[in-house]
C-alpha cells in the first residue's frame, strides 16, 4: 500500500437535512457530522494553578507502555478543575511547553504533575492522529482507574 495513503484519515463530512434549500456558506442548513472517541487518558500537567486548573495536559501509554501526550484538553468545567486540583500533586519541575495552536502555532505552558488523576475525555477522530486543532474534552474523572488500568 501507499504510505501516503495509509496516513490519509476523515475528521468528518458535512451534509445538511433532506429537501432544505441550498444556501452557501456557513449557514444554519449545514452540519458537520465528526467521529468521536472516548478514551480515558492520566493528566500529566495542569495550566494555571493547580488548585484551579484551567485546561489539562493528557496522556495515554503507547505499545511499551510509556507515557506519550495527547495533547492539551478543551478549559475544563469547574467541577471537574475542583475535582482535579484535589487529586494532583505537582512533580517540582520547572514550567513546560505544549503545543496548543492549530498546525502548531502557538504554546501554552503547563505545570508538570505526578501521573496519577485518569480522565474520560472525548477526542474528535483518532487518539492515534491527535492534532492540536482537535483538542480532547474532558467529561469526567475516573476516580476507580488508576495509571495501570489504562494498559499499553
Amino acid at each position: 500500500m501507499n504510505p501516503s495513503v495509509s496516513q490519509v484519515g476523515i475528521e468528518g463530512c458535512v451534509g445538511k437535512q433532506l429537501g432544505s434549500p441550498y444556501r452557501a456558506g456557513r449557514s444554519g442548513s449545514w452540519v458537520k457530522i465528526r467521529r468521536m472517541v472516548v478514551v480515558d487518558a492520566v493528566v500529566v500537567g495542569v495550566t494555571a494553578a493547580a488548585d484551579r486548573p484551567d485546561e489539562l495536559v493528557l496522556a495515554r501509554p503507547d505499545s511499551t507502555g510509556q507515557q506519550r501526550k495527547i495533547g492539551l484538553s478543551q478549559p475544563v468545567a469547574p467541577e471537574i478543575a475542583s475535582e482535579v486540583a484535589g487529586q494532583v500533586r505537582l512533580t517540582g519541575e520547572p514550567l513546560q511547553k505544549v503545543y496548543s495552536g492549530v498546525f502548531g502555532r502557538g504554546q501554552t505552558q503547563f505545570r508538570p504533575v505526578k501521573p496519577g488523576v485518569v480522565v474520560e475525555v472525548r477526542v474528535e477522530a483518532s487518539v492515534a492522529i491527535f492534532t492540536n486543532r482537535l483538542r480532547p474534552t474532558v467529561h469526567r474523572v475516573r476516580p476507580g482507574l488508576s495509571v495501570r488500568d489504562l494498559g499499553a
